[in-house]
Formats: structure tokens, sequence, C-alpha cells
């Protein structure tokens, strides 16, 4: 069996990213009415939180599928931008697609219901912002999709881009939003072990620091 290294075009995810901004937001005003919040800190803490939680639950979904759940890792890399759940062991394309689909289920689509019924407008807008920051998610489940139903997943070691499994060749297979750039003998020996159960780089906790530094100044002003 071959893997193929494929890599979502950051372009393209934030693009659909902000459509999905924009277009949450002015359905929103739409059908819910003007959003109103007081303290913009909160906010901005609650939607660090929020994506943690999307992450986590990333996590939760993979390990559904995983034999050992040591082998579902998390992470962040604030310098890069990420927040980041990965599992280094290969699950099915049934497996994957639960996983990058669960955050918007339960983040966006589940908590958009009550939060409009109850009028709770930070929830609202989290669950909004949490729609937008699951663009790539989305633009990866649609490409997943279209590949044959034995294609497996796995992550060697690698938090941006993501490797399949086949005995077919993946590499015909064309998308806008996921470019193909490798391909080789799928082994054990590219899973890199040496990835901790948690990575928390030293930029990422400075901005933790930050963060907690604005939630307490929030609560002060």
């Amino acid at each position: 069996m071959k893997y193929y290294k494929f890599e979502l075009s950051m372009l393209w995810a934030n693009i659909f990213s902000l459509v999905l901004f924009f277009l949450g937001f002015a359905i929103a005003f739409l059908t819910y009415g003007p959003i109103y919040f007081n303290n913009m800190g909160i906010v901005l803490v609650g939607l660090f939180i929020y994506l943690a939680i999307h992450e986590i639950i990333h996590g939760i979904a993979f390990s559904l599928f995983c034999k050992d759940k040591s082998n579902v890792k998390f992470g962040a890399m604030l310098e890069k931008g990420v927040l980041y759940a990965m599992c280094q062991e290969r699950i099915s394309r049934k497996g994957a697609l639960v996983s990058l689909l669960a955050p918007t289920v339960v983040l966006t689509i589940i908590v958009l219901i009550p939060a409009c019924i109850f009028r709770i407008d930070a929830l609202v807008v989290l669950a909004l912002f949490n729609l937008s920051g699951a663009a790539g998610d989305l633009l990866m489940t649609l490409f997943l999709l279209k590949l044959p139903k034995d294609v497996q997943y796995v992550d060697y070691d690698n938090v941006i881009g993501f490797y399949l499994l086949s005995k077919k060749d993946l590499s015909k297979y064309k998308s806008a939003f996921v470019k193909y750039t490798e391909s080789g003998t799928d082994s054990d020996k590219l899973i890199n072990k040496s990835i901790k159960r948690i990575t928390i780089t030293k930029q990422s906790w400075i901005v933790f620091a930050m963060l907690a530094v604005l939630l307490i100044a929030s609560y002060l002003i």
C-alpha cells in the first residue's frame, strides 16, 4: 500500500473562511437581528477557548476509531497559527470524515440552535466564528468524499499536510483546494513516535499568558 501526501491550499481555505464568515453573519443579522456583546476582551478569550475545544473534539472523534488512544496527539504551534489534533494511527475514511465534521456539528449546528432560541449573543458569535474556522475541515471533507471508500488516513509527522493510504493511485484525484505533493511506500517507520501526546511551544505559552492578562484586564476595566 502506498501513502499520498496532500496539503490544503491556504489561499482557498482563507477565501472560503471569509465567505463563511460574512455569509454566516449576514444570515444571522437577517434572521436573528443585531448581535451585541459588551466586553471584547472576554469574547476574544472565549473565541480562543472555543477553538481549543474545536481541536479537542477532533481528537475525541479520532479516538473513536483508534485501537490505541495514545496515538491521538494535541498541540499548539501559535507561531505558525496552528492548534491541532492529529491521529498517528491508520483509520478509515469514515473515521477521518467523522473527525473532520464533528466540531462543526457540535460547536456550530448544535450550539447555534439553542443560542438563537434563547438569544445568547456571545454563543451565536462563537458558533459562527467556529463555522468560519472550520473552512479547512469542510474543504478536506469535500476532497475525501471524492476518493475511494477503502482509503485510510494517518498523520505521520505533519500538522499541516495529511496522508492518505490506498492501493489505488490517488495522485490522479484533482482539487483546486487540495494539492498532491508526494507519495511513497507506507511504513510504520514513517510515523514520528517522538511527538508527545500534548505539545505546546514556548511561543504558544507566551500567547496564553497574553490572553490571561487580557482576560484579567477585561474584568477590571
